[in-house]
């Protein structure tokens, strides 16, 4: 389903390469464990679980009392196993049916079940479809809410731990009691501007352009006025100065603008030839810093703070995601979706080094990263139309595993679902809220059903949507994003410790 042109394979395995390579971190190795997930009952955390060699349950190998609905086994030798559980807030209740997993000799954790409890933690709001909810500290005090925009244009900002709304806001902020909200085409996802440690302002476009917003309130603190229609952007310090720019890029006509974040002022803006892809990817080249730019056409831009053009190349293929930087020592590698797989490029003279080939599908969405496996290496997962998810290495450019699945996914997070040491890759799943596939291998060991198990019609017809981790205040993370029939956002609580690292 992937193909590795020999470019890519030769050039990330240069002896340069190679050298990082022999000096990695060893990834953490687990011995053979058994995952046990069950449903558990309303209002019971305690739980004594079982684990046998028989189905009576004469030879009993594990007995223990847990909390959660979720435990590892480890220590087991190679073999065939039953478990049962039963609820222990007092005296132990009734044990559940006896259910058999089967423990082989691989490292790794076995699953048992891979559904998720029915009555796991979270929660649930009528916000409509919000393709891309943003996590943010938009209060002091460590609570992490969530920010979005469904499809009307409406901004939401919801207190993270309940989904109660802090405040809402329009895409048309000057409309009259009772005038529509105004439909936003393509809705912009708000971009997060830190003020303090804790705190941060939230950008957010409206009918003429862009406008900040108090993430404690949601009261303007300024706007300004762009041409065209605001389809991408990022609030980062592109300048070395200490403080916050908006980069935004513009629709009809196509445009550049670079925004001072604190008043709003447009500091620099710039004539486009073609529609950007996504949003700009800040860079730094040597001393200089600047902005990477996907277009539709197939050009590749890098482009100072002041909008001019410092390198351009043009892909034989048009592009289909925003640019995502890799460094690997001194070696830094572009990657780029195109509408045939994907594409890498050397930093900073972008020239190809290779592709990895998606038989007959386009990869789409947003590329994700994260350092998987723990081996001091950053590994790439990217999605395509056809529903598949791939996580690819960039130590030699191989596709690690991909799965298939995933339809109406724009990007992957990640999170350590089943406590083997290895981030996993969660992804929505079509009628399912969300998969999580085994950051090892790509096997399904996670899965989150819609309540009650109720069936979902063509959710991929509905558009891509996106899911974010978003961190609580005991340490634990829930995972945001919208439903599958896209009546509005849920969040799902993870399992414990499954918060390791940040998705970039």
């Amino acid at each position: 389903m992937f193909l590795l042109t020999p470019a890519l394979l030769l050039a990330l395995a240069s002896p340069a390469s190679l050298a990082q390579v022999n000096t990695r971190q060893t990834p953490r190795q687990v011995g053979p464990s058994i995952l046990v997930r069950w449903q558990g009952k309303p209002g019971v955390e305690r739980y004594r679980l079982q684990l046998a060699t028989d189905e009576a349950f004469k030879d009993i190998v594990f007995d223990q009392a847990v909390v959660g609905r979720q435990h590892v086994v480890r220590e087991l030798p190679p073999g065939n196993y039953f478990w049962r559980v039963a609820p222990a807030a007092g005296e132990t209740g009734i044990y559940s049916t006896p259910a058999r997993v089967t423990l082989g000799n691989t490292a790794g954790v076995e699953v048992a079940d891979v559904r998720a409890p029915a009555d796991t933690g979270g929660w649930r709001t009528a916000t409509g479809d919000v393709p891309r909810p943003v996590p943010a500290q938009l209060r002091a005090g460590g609570i992490v809410d969530v920010v979005g925009v469904n499809a009307e244009g409406m901004i939401y900002a919801l207190d993270g731990v309940s989904g109660i709304a802090l405040w809402t806001s329009r895409y048309r902020p000057d409309a009259r009691r009772g005038d529509a909200v105004g439909e936003n085409p393509t809705p912009f996802a708000p971009l997060v501007l830190r003020i303090r440690q804790d705190e941060s302002n939230v950008v957010v476009a409206f009918d003429g352009g862009v406008r900040a917003l108090r993430g404690d309130s949601g009261r303007e603190l300024w706007r300004a006025k762009l041409e065209g229609r605001v389809t991408g952007g990022v609030a980062a310090d592109v300048n070395g100065d200490g403080g916050a720019e908006v980069a935004l890029v513009t629709a009809k006509p196509e445009r550049l603008y670079v925004l001072d974040g604190a008043s709003g002022r447009v500091v620099a803006e710039q004539k486009l030839e073609a529609e950007v892809v996504g949003a700009p990817f800040p860079l730094k080249l040597g001393e200089a810093w600047g902005l990477a730019l996907s277009h539709a056409n197939g050009q590749l831009e890098v482009r100072g703070i002041d909008g001019k053009l410092l390198l351009a190349t043009k892909a034989s293929d048009e592009l289909t995601t925003a640019p995502l930087i890799v460094t690997r020592g001194t070696m830094s590698v572009l990657v780029v979706g195109t509408n045939k797989g994907l594409m890498a490029l050397s930093m900073p003279d972008l020239k190809t080094l290779g592709t990895i080939v998606a038989d007959d599908d386009s990869v789409h969405g947003m590329l994700s990263a994260a350092d998987v496996d723990g081996d001091g290496t950053t590994e790439i997962v990217m999605v395509t139309k056809r529903g598949r998810v791939a996580l690819v290495s960039t130590v030699d450019g191989n596709v690690i595993w991909y799965a298939e699945g995933a339809m109406d996914a724009a990007s992957a997070t990640f999170g350590d679902l089943n406590a083997d040491g290895v981030l996993d890759v969660i992804v929505p799943g079509g009628a399912a809220f969300a998969i999580g596939l085994s950051g090892r291998d790509g096997s399904l060991i996670w899965k989150v059903d819609e309540d009650g198990g109720r069936r979902v019609e063509s959710s991929a017809a509905k558009g891509t949507r996106a899911l974010v981790v978003a961190e609580t205040l005991n340490g634990g993370a829930v995972l945001v994003g919208s439903d599958p029939s896209r009546i509005g956002l849920r969040a799902v609580e993870l399992p414990k410790g499954a918060l390791k690292a940040a998705t970039r």
